[in-house]
């Protein structure tokens, strides 16, 4: 039964990084292929978790902090690059005293 929800877990991961890697060559918006890279990364995390409790190594632990990492670190840098790729819209506080108050 463990055999079976295991491969189970494997192949629902997999379908969804095959998603996820879909969604991130089609996604409409640069948003959306942020978000299906979160969605991958964090798939390969679960498979790297399985497979550790599979072959019940504790060195796929640091492997999964890893992967961890350098997904957030990703998705902050798209979102600083897709942050600093907007035109500039003028200044925000036009009508406040330079302290946020009307």
């Amino acid at each position: 039964m463990t055999d079976l929800l295991f491969h189970l877990a494997v192949l629902l991961l997999g379908l969804s990084m095959l998603l996820g890697f879909y969604r991130m060559a089609k996604g409409p918006t640069v948003v959306d292929r942020i978000l299906a890279f979160d969605a991958v990364v964090l798939c390969a995390v679960g498979l790297t978790a399985l497979h550790s409790r599979w072959w019940q190594s504790e060195l796929y632990v640091e492997l999964v902090l890893i992967i961890s990492s350098l997904g957030f670190f990703g998705t902050v840098a798209f979102v600083f690059f897709l942050q600093s790729s907007l035109p500039y819209g003028g200044d925000e506080n036009e009508n406040t005293d330079g302290e946020g108050r009307p």
